[in-house]
């Protein structure tokens, strides 16, 4: 019985697996373009000297991550860290 019931099991995902329809070669993908750096508002320069220390840290933070960004165009991880600090400077500096 035992050997019964591992053979319909077996025999059950053999047929299982043939069922499955077949797949393309090659995965469409969507063609790469280069993302584009949001527009800075607020520069390290432009800030009065009694702008809140927070202020100061988000822009430098932001200017850095841009610099970054520049030299290597296609890093989203880095324009999802200028995007967030420009949105953290936007709200603080404002």
């Amino acid at each position: 019985m035992k050997r019964a019931i591992s053979l319909l099991a077996a025999s059950v995902f053999a047929i299982a697996c043939e069922d499955e329809p077949s797949k393309p070669a090659a995965v469409p993908t969507a063609p790469t373009v280069a993302p584009a750096a949001p527009a800075a508002a607020i520069t390290a320069s432009d800030l009065p000297s009694g702008a809140s220390t927070i202020c100061r840290v988000y822009v430098t933070e932001r200017d850095v991550a841009k610099a970054q960004l520049d030299s290597t165009a296609t890093d989203t991880l880095m324009l999802s860290r200028v995007k967030t600090l420009d949105a953290l400077v936007k709200e603080t500096c404002n």
